[in-house]
């Protein structure tokens, strides 16, 4: 059945045209992974096909019964604040049950969130229309919603997940400088026709600049040519030049002019015909000069020994927890909603007694409340009010985050919550921090930031621990692996808790720590490792075997 057809739309918002295309169709069994960067209209293109907005121009026509799930939305009927719930079978399916008994104002976003997805999955429906699901989900949230998606027959989503996105999609659309591109395929299957087709423009250009070139060429050679015809040739007098024109077998020397100045005009005009390719855009390189930050020498920049805390009247977050945070690598905590990952954040943040961090370490800290942004200052400004780099640098890192020349000059105040992060990233990237603290940095972010904030991090030469459900962001990233239980703090030596739970959890775990061991042996036996060094890794790899219950046959 069809279920949505529009065509000859056009939306206009701020003064500007946001999209424009001639004609899109949605059928039963569509179920659409929707991309682009912030502020090119994601949320504008389901508000328009769920009839909140209505375009400038064009026809919708929609069929069924239709459910929006909103990305920024807190309301919801399943939970009321006197704490009452309405019972379903969704609530069990969410984990929801055990926090019925809560106010409101105690729940956590990922509880927000799956409140909120419970009720959108309590009725069935002909399509469901998403703007970013995931949000503030833990793994588990995570693989309950893809559970749910894809038993559904139809829906669109909008999400920066993307393996969630090539978990549950058959189909892509991708708005893109006021264009629809729609692709019959998964997220990663359109990324390769992308880059292809980046390859292949790549090629038109250098072929049409080449084209251009030579009959530049031809065309200047002829114009000389015609241009030697009109002097007389040396040696001879004029008279006798005469004589020789008027005498000539074939052209006069001014018809051979005529003729080569004609041929000339030709090869200009073929110029003027050739399809003109215009060069891809590139991303740009961006070298910063981290020395400028005068960073710790340290093998460990933080440390924590028997760290207690917790709030009044709840029980402890942390219970003797002990952590040891190695310099100039990208460390990564994990665990569910409320385990206390952004607790952590704020006790490093205040200088918890139970936290002792080195002297030199310059800690900068991407909140989710973007506090750092002055919102009377436009773009440049705040960066510049951060930046120890060079303009250039402060330029090339805000146009690798999306942000156009001509936008610079905005003010904070009128950005999206989504270009707000991205400016948080460029603010934190140029400034005199030598160790990053990162708390879900890619919420609300569209696919092409994360990308880029990937491989700007991939280069950042300080300190890194953050926290986030992007399974495939937290392994592009990552070198060492935490995670938070029952009170205390452990290393999983760089392998993922997910990869674990594969296989046998405690027969992997064993193995990959004796494979270590035999590693660390190797290396110091080639001097590759000072001794220091191999027996602190050793030490630890033995207090976590010693956890590891015997093998299982």
């Amino acid at each position: 059945m069809q279920l949505l057809e529009m065509s000859d739309i056009s939306v206009v918002f701020g003064g500007r045209e946001l999209f424009a295309f001639d004609r899109f169709e949605l059928w039963t069994g569509d179920k659409i992974g929707l991309i682009g960067a912030n502020g090119s209209g994601k949320t504008t293109f389901l508000r328009l096909i769920s009839k909140e907005l209505k375009p400038v121009q064009g026809k919708i026509k929609s069929r069924g019964n239709w459910k929006i799930f909103h990305q920024f939305s807190e309301e919801s009927s399943l939970f009321q604040n006197d704490g009452h719930q309405v019972e379903g079978e969704a609530l069990s399916r969410w984990d929801l049950k055990e926090i019925a008994d809560r106010k409101v104002d105690t729940y956590s976003g990922g509880e927000k969130t799956r409140i909120r997805l419970a009720e959108v999955f309590t009725s069935p429906t002909d399509l469901l229309l998403f703007d970013e699901p995931t949000a503030n989900l833990d793994r588990e949230g995570m693989e309950q919603l893809q559970e749910l998606l894809n038993n559904l027959e139809s829906f669109i989503l909008i999400s920066h997940d993307r393996e969630l996105l090539d978990q549950v999609t058959n189909r892509t659309l991708d708005i893109i400088e006021g264009k629809i591109i729609d692709f019959p395929g998964k997220y990663s299957e359109y990324m390769e026709w992308k880059e292809q087709e980046y390859k292949r423009k790549e090629k038109e250009y250098r072929d049409y600049i080449h084209e251009k070139n030579r009959l530049v060429k031809i065309a200047s050679n002829q114009r000389n040519r015609a241009k030697k015809m009109t002097k007389k040739p040396k040696n001879i007098s004029s008279s006798d030049a005469k004589q020789r024109e008027f005498g000539a077998v074939g052209r006069s020397y001014g018809g051979k002019e005529k003729s080569l100045l004609a041929s000339a005009k030709h090869t200009e005009k073929r110029i003027e015909q050739l399809e003109k390719k215009e060069k891809p855009k590139k991303q740009f390189i961006i070298r910063p000069d981290f020395s400028l930050t005068d960073a710790p020498k340290n093998k460990i920049i933080i440390e924590g020994k028997d760290l207690s805390f917790g709030y009044e009247g709840q029980d402890l977050i942390f219970e003797k927890a002990n952590f040891r945070l190695k310099g100039n690598r990208r460390t990564v905590l994990l665990g569910p909603n409320g385990c206390g990952k952004t607790t952590l954040f704020r006790l490093i943040e205040e200088g918890h007694p139970g936290i002792r961090i080195v002297p030199k370490a310059k800690i900068g800290i991407l909140r989710q409340a973007l506090d750092q942004i002055d919102p009377e200052k436009n773009i440049l400004e705040n960066i510049h009010h951060t930046s120890i780099q060079k303009e250039e640098v402060n330029r090339n890192v805000l146009a690798r985050m999306g942000f156009a020349e001509k936008d610079l000059f905005k003010k904070a105040s009128v950005l999206s919550g989504g270009e707000k992060i991205k400016l948080t990233f460029a603010m934190l990237f140029v400034a005199d921090f030598n160790m990053i603290l990162m708390d879900e940095p890619t919420n609300y972010l569209d696919l092409p930031s994360i990308e880029a904030i990937e491989q700007l991090f991939l280069e950042y030469e300080g300190t890194m621990l953050f926290t986030s459900h992007d399974r495939q962001f937290v392994e592009h990233l990552a070198e060492e692996v935490w995670t938070i239980d029952e009170g205390k703090i452990y290393n999983h030596h760089g392998t993922f808790p997910w990869q674990k739970e594969e296989h046998n959890a405690s027969n992997d775990e064993k193995i990959v720590l004796e494979l270590r061991k035999s590693q660390l042996i190797g290396e110091l036996s080639l001097g590759l490792r000072s001794e220091e060094e191999v027996m602190e890794e050793l030490k630890t790899i033995e207090e976590a075997l010693r956890k590891i219950p015997p093998f299982k046959k």
